[in-house]
């Protein structure tokens, strides 16, 4: 690192310029990159919510790190999933603790 900044000092300014916009350029385009990653292994995804918004009404069950849901599908939000088990209470479901979605597909 410390090498490439020597370097750097003893090139012309317009040389220097040119370097660092060529590296500014890299970021930015890695940074974009990064954030298409992000959103892409965010769940629920939009195409996963679009799915789960399909199937409101189903009964399904839902494999947490710690226990399993059973239930029908409420409602789909950006960050949890709302319930309602056989007892009729509402529950919701942090999507960050879900594991996985098991439900009857009609059709």
């Amino acid at each position: 690192m410390m090498g490439i900044l020597r370097l750097l000092f003893k090139l012309p300014d317009r040389k220097r310029i040119q370097i660092l916009e060529a590296s500014l350029s890299l970021l930015s385009v890695r940074i974009d990159h990064l954030e298409q990653a992000l959103a892409f292994a965010t769940f629920p995804n939009q195409d996963t919510r679009n799915r789960l918004n399909d199937v409101i009404g189903q009964y399904m069950t839902i494999r947490l790190h710690d226990t399993i849901v059973r239930g029908t599908l409420i409602a789909v939000a950006d960050d949890s999933l709302e319930i309602e088990d056989d007892q009729q209470r509402h529950i919701l479901v942090p999507t960050a603790k879900i594991i996985s979605v098991l439900y009857e597909s009609g059709g």
